[in-house]
């Protein structure tokens, strides 16, 4: 394993030697890419826009330029090109995992997700997922922002490992109606379209409608004992996706809800394999108006009330003809109100305070058998809470700055939890960066983890959970060079104590589950990461990265990976082709067995027509490697096929 990490370590050193930063006299091209670089902002660490190079955490970023050249759908696309980031698939949901943190069966609630600076994560599970859950497609992001480390001191709960903040597209940025028609391998056909508009009297309107549907891979899962180990027809999936936003001046409404439909081929929860019926149907709509009247001499003012409400329906089939069959269902709707506060006035300080309202007054979770009926689980409840936050970005220098915040979260049936920062930033140059970070997060236990209780069947209910809390150093580094290139370091600890995990109650391997306070997670690691980020020829990145992720007793944790390598590649135009590559080398895994190292490499080929119109060919595991993921606990599965092999083509026409 030492070998593997040595040869991205010495070309790493090789990239930061002094030989490696010679280069001729800058022209004006390349002070043009450095401005561009300077100028970049991010609005994920601090809830507003500022400087990449000053922001108070390390944040990687992909804009939508190169995204599209790679030909992706969904966020997750997205997210799986930044350093430290793998993605999981359980064939029914996804998650990310983060600095070699994904616990199987998790439904990420443990990474914030945000639109615009809205939550994403809902009120049931806490989940917020990238793939065709996630409320927003590929082809509405302005650009995806990581923040990586604990975000609580803004945020709030589910901010530990990190924070992602979506930045859609204004009207401004896509004028006119673009459509999009796909078609492609296992009977997918989808269609997207987005419409923009603006004037110059500060009125924005940008309308985006995404639907899709793919039949889904014969699977062969011969654990599963289906004649002749294979499972047909019994993994498709449909998506539809909508995001309305409006601008009028300091006046701001969106609108962004999905609905996703997922047939489940793994017999999870000791469903009859091979047998259809089983799926899962979640539901999210996200609704928010706001009012941001700008700089008004030294003060700034927002104000935001969002409604949202999440629906899930489970269905199982259970056992030989007769059948029986089971439904879960969960349904919750929460509003949020915040206001917030900036303040420039005093000499070299710039603060922020914010106060923030959350409620979630219905709260539902239901099991029953459908005939004869048998009503098993039926609880209601509620879950409100109130915050207030500061920061304080302090310029000590003309190249020092000290970034430090503090939020106090109540919520109703536990202790109030504070979430410090303090980031030390200092730059040498404007090309360089150096951050020194510390901060505590926190997770309040989700309705789901508390009050789901099927009778013993699958869980136990657990009201007792305290909320996981977190303690992080890291530190980052970022030089940008003339030409357009930029290089980055990140080492990270990070110590989680009190962390929620289903315990089986039994040996027995169907033993029900009891989500329990288990005790403490170390993680460690390093991210590196060069890429080419501004310039009209070539666009490239790759990233290497070290994690360690460990229990109490010193075991490494499951779907924890070792080490990462990733990268992707986009060249210029030529003659109307564009040809984009993305890879991925992914280290072996703990589950039920042991996953062998996972290996993706994924092609995207466009032919731009004319001014309007482009066709693609996009290949999906060009090298059809048979990549496993660890199995999650809901499945018999001793691990989880990956998708091999697909293509699709894309039409594209803009009006």
């Amino acid at each position: 394993m030492k070998s593997r990490l040595l040869v991205p370590v010495c070309l790493w050193t090789l990239a930061l030697s002094p030989a490696a930063h010679a280069a001729p006299a800058p022209d004006a091209s390349d002070d043009k890419a450095l401005e561009a670089l300077l100028n970049r902002e991010v609005q994920g660490p601090s809830r507003y826009a500022q400087s990449l190079m000053d922001a108070p955490a390390s944040v990687s970023v992909l804009e939508r330029k190169e995204s599209d050249a790679l030909g992706h759908q969904t966020v997750g696309d997205q997210l799986a090109r930044l350093p430290g980031v793998y993605l999981s698939n359980s064939r029914t949901y996804s998650a990310i995992g983060l600095r070699g943190f994904s616990r199987p069966g998790d439904y990420n609630s443990r990474v914030l997700m945000a639109v615009d600076g809205q939550r994403v994560n809902e009120a049931i599970f806490d989940q917020g997922l990238p793939q065709l859950e996630f409320p927003i497609v590929a082809e509405w992001v302005q650009r995806v922002e990581l923040v990586r480390g604990p975000g609580s001191s803004v945020y709030g709960s589910n901010a530990l490992l990190g924070v992602v903040n979506v930045v859609t597209l204004d009207g401004a940025d896509a004028p006119g109606l673009t459509t999009q028609a796909s078609a492609g391998q296992h009977g997918l056909r989808r269609v997207e379209m987005h419409y923009g508009a603006a004037d110059g009297s500060g009125r924005d309107l940008f309308v985006g409608v995404n639907l899709l549907s793919t039949a889904g891979e014969n699977l062969y899962l011969p654990e599963l004992g289906t004649p002749g180990g294979w499972v047909r027809g019994l993994d498709g999936e449909q998506q539809a996706a909508l995001l309305v936003k409006y601008r009028d001046g300091p006046w701001r409404l969106s609108l962004n809800a999905v609905r996703r439909d997922k047939d489940a081929a793994t017999a999870p929860y000791g469903t009859e394999p091979g047998v259809a019926g089983t799926r899962y149907s979640d539901r999210e709509v996200l609704a928010e108006l706001a009012h941001d009247d700008g700089w008004r001499d030294d003060v700034r003012r927002t104000l935001r009330l969002s409604v949202a409400g999440y629906e899930f329906r489970g269905r199982y089939v259970f056992g030989p003809p007769p059948e029986r069959i089971n439904r879960d269902e969960a349904y919750a709707q929460w509003t949020t109100l915040e206001g917030r506060l900036l303040w420039r006035g005093l000499l070299n300080h710039q603060l922020m305070l914010g106060a923030e309202l959350r409620s979630s007054p219905v709260g539902v979770q239901r099991n029953y058998d459908v005939s004869p009926y048998n009503n098993i689980l039926d609880t209601r409840s509620s879950q409100d809470s109130a915050a207030l936050y500061a920061q304080d970005q302090w310029r000590l220098a003309s190249a020092l700055q000290l970034t430090t915040g503090l939020r106090l979260d109540r919520v109703r049936g536990f202790s109030p939890a504070l979430s410090p920062r303090a980031v030390l930033a200092l730059r040498p140059d404007e090309r360089e960066s150096f951050k020194l970070m510390w901060a505590q997060s926190f997770r309040t236990p989700n309705l789901y983890e508390r009050f789901y209780d099927d009778g013993g069947a699958s869980q136990v209910g657990n009201a007792a959970l305290k909320p996981e809390r977190l303690n992080s150093a890291e530190a980052s580094w970022e030089y940008l060079l003339r030409s357009g290139q930029a290089l980055g370091a990140n080492v990270y600890w990070t110590r989680m104590r009190r962390l929620i995990e289903p315990v089986p109650l039994t040996d027995s391997p169907d033993a029900p589950v009891q989500y329990r306070n288990v005790g403490r997670v170390s993680l460690r690691g390093l991210d590196l990461d060069i890429e080419q980020r501004a310039g009209a020829g070539w666009l490239w990145r790759g990233s290497a990265s070290w994690m360690d992720a460990r229990n109490d007793a010193g075991e490494r944790l499951s779907n924890a990976p070792t080490w990462m390598l990733k990268g992707h590649l986009v060249s210029p135009q030529w003659q109307g082709w564009q040809l984009g590559a993305e890879w991925n080398l992914v280290g072996p895994r703990l589950g039920r067995v042991e996953v062998p190292t996972s290996s993706l490499v994924n092609a995207h080929l466009r032919y731009q027509v004319d001014a309007r119109q482009s066709i693609a060919l996009h290949v999906n595991n060009a090298l059809d490697h048979r990549n496993l993921d660890p199995s999650t606990p809901d499945t018999p599965l001793s691990a989880i096929p990956q998708p091999a092999r697909a293509w699709r083509l894309d039409w594209r026409i803009s009006l």
